[in-house]
This record gives C-alpha cells, sequence and structure tokens, in this order.
C-alpha cells in the first residue's frame, strides 16, 4: 500500500525517476520487417524510435493509467527528434497528423487519448494540420493478450472514417503516431480504411517497438 501512495505521488507531481526515463534509443525503419510478418501489408513507413525494454514498460504503465496528462512530455521528444530528418520532403499542405482511436469505454478507463495528445504536440513542432479522422465503433480485446493468429480476426471492422473525411482524404499522406507496434496488425487495420478513403500514403511513427 505505502509503496502504491509513493508511486501516485510522484505520477501526479511528475517527480523525475532516473531510472524511469532512461531508454534505450534505436531509431530503426522497420518497414521491411513488418511488411515480411503481415499479410496484405498496407503501411508505407513504419518508424520506431526506442526498444521496448523494462523502463519504456514501466513508463507506459503510469503514462495509460495514472491519470496524468503531462507525461506525454517525457516522450514527445523522441518523436520530433527522429522525424526531423524527414520533414524537408514533405509538402505541408498535404499532410494530415493524427492519433490511434480509442474505444469510448476505454477513454472513460483513462479519462484521455495518450496518442492524440503526442499527436497534437508532434504535428504543431512541424506546423502539420492535426485531425481526428477515425473512431473505433468495436470493443475489442487487448491485443497484447492474444495469440497472432486471433489478432487479425480481433481487429476486423473496429475502425471506421468519421463521416465528414469519408472519401475525402484528396491523396493526401497521413502520419500516425502510437506508442507500441508489436505485430503491426492494429496500424494495418488503420491503414486499410484511410487509403480507401483515398489517402495518398500512410506513415507510422511509433515510440517503441516490441519485434
Amino acid at each position: 500500500m505505502i509503496k502504491k501512495i509513493i508511486n501516485l505521488f510522484e505520477t501526479i507531481f511528475f517527480i523525475d525517476n532516473k531510472n524511469l526515463y532512461n531508454f534505450k534509443e534505436i531509431y530503426l525503419d522497420k518497414t521491411t520487417h513488418y511488411s515480411k510478418e503481415l499479410p496484405n501489408f498496407q503501411l508505407d513507413k513504419a518508424l520506431v524510435c526506442l526498444d521496448y525494454e523494462k523502463n519504456i514498460k514501466n513508463f507506459f504503465k503510469k503514462y495509460k493509467f495514472s491519470y496524468n496528462k503531462s507525461l506525454y512530455k517525457k516522450i514527445s521528444f523522441y518523436y520530433k527528434e527522429f522525424w526531423a530528418e524527414f520533414t524537408k520532403d514533405l509538402d505541408k499542405e498535404n499532410v494530415i497528423v493524427c492519433g490511434v482511436p480509442l474505444h469510448f469505454a476505454n477513454y472513460i478507463k483513462r479519462w484521455f487519448n495518450q496518442t492524440y495528445l503526442l499527436a497534437k504536440d508532434f504535428a504543431k513542432e512541424f506546423s502539420f494540420e492535426f485531425e481526428v479522422l477515425l473512431y473505433k465503433s468495436k470493443y475489442t480485446k487487448t491485443q497484447s493478450r492474444l495469440p497472432k493468429k486471433e489478432r487479425l480476426k480481433n481487429l476486423e471492422n473496429a475502425f471506421k472514417i468519421r463521416k465528414k473525411y469519408k472519401n475525402k482524404l484528396n491523396w493526401k499522406t497521413i502520419i500516425l503516431l502510437d506508442d507500441i507496434i508489436s505485430t503491426g496488425t492494429t496500424a494495418n487495420e488503420i491503414t486499410k480504411v484511410l487509403k480507401q478513403n483515398w489517402a495518398r500514403e500512410v506513415i507510422w511513427l511509433f515510440l517503441a517497438t516490441g519485434s
């Protein structure tokens, strides 16, 4: 009980734990890797900043479930650091940044969508447009707890384009920010929906990879 109280105090008052925030940076393009892992691969790029080791696992537990939105500031730097080299080649007028939608039930549990906070901050840094393009229409089981074969079925038809953007992405480049990529199933399903609605290319920037 005492340990839980201490952890809560650290989270609320944003006390920096040196070990907790000592992450292993890798900065890799994992597109080729995931193209071999996924059937009907849709992603144009899958870029990863960090290795998914103990410290980052502990951080995500605090970030997602401590109700402390400000923790996103501790990791937004990594997205920006990796992305800076890519921005010169993109026409900012034809780029939209968005995050991964949560089902309403999950949103209630967390009080916020962690990827939206990161995506908004990222878009502001590089003067890109931020939009909420998608919603999650189906409550699904946690992907990480399912065998690989069941993950595809679990997310089938789970993501939908918002009505105002249906068939109106106008051949734009979509950049999505997410926290972890494991099998890539979630990213692939979302990318499929975006391309069905006329996205030109879909680029993913992940904080960490589990494979």
